[in-house]
């Protein structure tokens, strides 16, 4: 295609036609070469009236984005960092429900699927947040690409488009377009002559005509090449193939709908359902727990040493006091919960809780709408191999300010502890109470309020919160205050310091930026 604007494709479609009813080969060629296409002899669509196939080619997040601008751009990262860096920053990263740890690293994959391409986009712009150019240059200009990519990517994606979206959206490109000679300039590109990229230009047009590009999307139907090619095809002798797995294609549907219509008669024949059963609703209960804890009774001494609950009394008795006394202000809580007395010694311990994602009054953003939350301490296979513990970070509701979108009215915080107080220590502590405990509290140690995003990357930067003396803030709280995980890139500086690992990041690093791209939920509500 050619770089003329699709929004004038009528006029351009005339111009391609024009040249090629020239007469004369020459000259054909020339005006081919002119409009930009090849001097192809009548073309099978030439003289139908309506066809004008420079509109027949359909936004694709998976070949055009993924598999393509993506993965050029991971490419490129590659070639401007230290390959060592960029793997020694993977294996460092911390664990979590949405993103994946390359443990290997990432330079020496190849022939990536769109699903790893889209693990890679996760954490892209944490690996070069912080990471300087050779020679100690200013990655100011690459990190801006790298943001305006991504931005891109994840703003293509929503299954509702807007005047306002698409303004984004076409703005994320500007800011690529505004960013991209740094690449240049380092020697990794000589022209930006890539079809993928220019193709970009025209979404804005095609999402206004067509609708969203997730109508188009080929990864919904990726995985069929498997059912309907591949085991096809290795049913057959190999020769004359096609023949043979349409056969073997179609006795397999005719096996199915056979299959379906027995188990219909061992069933009763009940009346057929309409497709209202397939409308999207919403979960009873937007927490999910387990039947029964993962630990019945773990005492306190062991969540101090084991989970790193280290003031875990002194907080469960300050929620005490706000139970019972809650018009009381902070010095009058500490003054209460001075020294209290528990008539027990252990609690019951859950190591995950999941949390749905979506909501009924917002689109649904993802297939998978639910998120997990870890908080189990570091243990032994059955090899005897040493498994870090994994305690997820969170974002927490602490007002009522807090609303679907953005982060006022929110704190992160590390769950350490997920537990329940046992019947006999629900009387005794909360005695009086006008409001008794929920069943499920968390034991969380707080980070630093949330500022003004970093003004290259974007990103927000938080710290611990410690009190005067250094040591860490924690609070028990309701675990439905939790509205999801969120992810945490550890501010590396120019190396990974030695001795930072995946298991230990979260206690180790001093600094940390909020990542808005672990998921499609979170771009659209942390921002």
């Amino acid at each position: 295609m050619a770089t003329t604007g699709i929004g004038s494709s009528g006029e351009y479609l005339e111009a391609v036609l024009d040249a090629l009813e020239t007469v004369d080969l020459l000259a054909r060629k020339r005006a081919c070469k002119a409009a930009g296409i090849k001097p192809i002899y009548r073309p099978y669509w030439q003289d139908l009236p309506y066809a004008d196939p420079f509109l027949s080619i359909t936004p694709d997040i998976l070949h055009q984005l993924y598999q393509g601008v993506i993965k050029h751009l991971v490419a490129w990262i590659k070639t401007v960092f230290s390959q060592t860096e960029i793997d020694a920053r993977c294996r460092s990263l911390p664990r979590n429900h949405h993103v994946r740890v390359f443990t290997n690293g990432i330079t020496n994959l190849y022939q990536l699927t769109g699903r790893e391409h889209a693990d890679i986009a996760r954490i892209l712009l944490g690996l070069v947040a912080d990471m300087p150019l050779p020679g100690g240059a200013s990655s100011a200009q690459l990190v801006r690409a790298v943001r305006a990519m991504l931005d891109f990517l994840y703003l293509s994606q929503y299954p509702v488009q807007t005047s306002e979206t698409l303004s984004m959206l076409q703005d994320a490109l500007t800011r690529f377009h505004d960013n991209k000679q740094i690449f240049i300039e380092l020697g990794v590109r000589d022209d930006w002559e890539i079809p993928k990229l220019h193709f970009l230009d025209h979404w804005e047009y095609l999402i206004r005509r067509l609708g969203t590009p997730d109508n188009f999307n080929t990864e919904y139907t990726e995985r069929l090449h498997i059912d309907l090619a591949k085991d096809a095809y290795e049913a057959t002798n190999c020769k004359d193939e096609l023949p043979q797995m349409t056969l073997w294609l179609e006795r397999r549907e005719k096996l199915v709908r056979h299959e379906r219509y027995i188990a219909w008669c061992l069933a009763g024949r009940p009346s057929l359902q309409s497709l209202t059963h397939l409308m999207h609703e919403p979960p009873p209960d937007r927490m999910k727990m387990t039947k029964h804890p993962s630990k019945k009774a773990v005492r306190f001494e062991k969540l101090r040493t084991e989970y790193g609950a280290t003031f875990f009394e002194d907080a469960l008795a300050r929620y005490a006091v706000e139970c019972r006394h809650p018009t009381y202000n902070a010095r009058q809580v500490e003054r209460a919960a001075f020294r209290p007395a528990f008539t027990f010694s252990s609690v019951a311990v859950y190591h995950k809780a999941k949390f749905w994602l979506g909501d009924v009054n917002n689109h649904r953003l993802s297939s998978d709408e639910w998120d997990a939350v870890h908080a189990t301490p570091a243990r032994h296979d059955k090899r005897g191999r040493h498994v870090d513990g994994q305690f997820d970070t969170v974002i927490v509701k602490v007002n009522d300010n807090a609303g679907y979108t953005g982060v006022q009215g929110y704190l992160v915080g590390q769950v350490r502890v997920i537990f329940s107080l046992p019947n006999h220590a629900l009387q005794h502590m909360f005695a009086g109470a006008i409001h008794q405990p929920p069943k499920y509290l968390a034991y969380v140690e707080w980070f630093t309020k949330f500022t003004t995003p970093h003004s290259v990357h974007g990103m927000y930067t938080i710290k611990r919160s410690l009190n005067e003396r250094g040591e860490r803030l924690a609070s028990i709280i309701s675990l439905r205050s939790v509205r999801r995980s969120t992810y945490l890139f550890p501010v590396f500086g120019p190396t990974v310091p030695p001795g930072w690992t995946s298991g230990n990041i979260l206690d180790r690093c001093p600094k940390f930026y909020v990542d808005p791209f672990s998921d499609r939920h979170a771009y659209h509500t942390i921002h």
